[in-house]
């Protein structure tokens, strides 16, 4: 009787380590935390003056697009500044990308800064996760378990809203590359989180590489990470269906 209690015990108390240890594995997946960007220092205390500039602008302008990302959505405002003036010129945008960040900070920025309580856009466009890799704070699997809770928490705030999410644009120079390598392993997991209805997943890597579909070109994207000019044209114009179906109703 006694083995029988002892070996029952033995069980109960595995299984609560077994719970305790899945618990820590989600609390320590980084990329599904919600973290301001607002007390960042160094090359990234510019984040901080971005915000409040773009809330400002959340405050005082209608909006129908909503950009999400990191440098390469923020860069719409540099390398892409041509073609956003050529798609985006005449359209009500908020670009919400901001250099370096990763899937914790968008998840801020959509759950607990305030913005989309200020907004009531048609359609988000979402591409995010190459950062969380780049910086080696979290695994594909956690990266894509942040997409996922941005998708979420979008839905969740603006159920009438439509979200583009594209896959995360290839880096380095081919498949050989380790960061390309991960970023692959994210795409693999993106397809799935589109329903075709409210999300609608668009992968332009095909386009944005050389015709052997794996080598990155320097013309395409300079330092094998942001897109150029014309990466952004291919950006633009795969952006613009979506936005004539869902925001202007053609």
């Amino acid at each position: 009787m006694k083995r029988i209690l002892s070996l029952c015990l033995s069980l109960a108390l595995l299984g609560v380590m077994f719970i305790s240890f899945a618990n820590a594995n989600d609390t320590a997946n980084l990329a599904v935390q919600s973290v301001t960007g607002m007390n960042d220092t160094g090359w990234r205390s510019f984040w901080k003056p971005r915000f409040e500039q773009k809330f400002k602008q959340a405050e005082t302008e209608d909006i129908d697009i909503v950009l999400l990302g990191d440098s390469i959505t923020n860069f719409w405002e540099g390398n892409g500044k041509d073609a956003y003036a050529k798609w985006f010129g005449n359209r009500k945008v908020l670009n919400l990308g901001f250099s370096g960040d990763r899937t914790q900070q968008t998840i801020w920025i959509v759950k607990d800064s305030g913005i989309l309580e200020k907004i009531d856009p048609k359609l988000f466009v979402l591409m995010i996760g190459t950062n969380n890799v780049g910086w080696n704070e979290t695994n594909p699997a956690q990266t894509q378990d942040g997409i996922r809770e941005i998708l979420r928490i979008v839905r969740e705030k603006k159920p009438n809203a439509k979200i583009v999410l594209f896959a995360v644009f290839p880096r380095g120079e081919n498949n050989q590359d380790k960061m390309r390598q991960l970023v692959n392993e994210i795409n693999k997991g993106i397809p799935a989180m589109a329903d075709g209805e409210n999300i609608f997943f668009v992968n332009i890597n095909p386009q944005l590489l050389e015709s052997d579909g794996e080598t990155l070109s320097r013309s395409m994207m300079p330092d094998l990470l942001h897109p150029g000019a014309k990466g952004y044209e291919i950006w633009a114009q795969a952006i613009d269906p979506f936005v004539k179906k869902y925001v202007e109703g053609k």
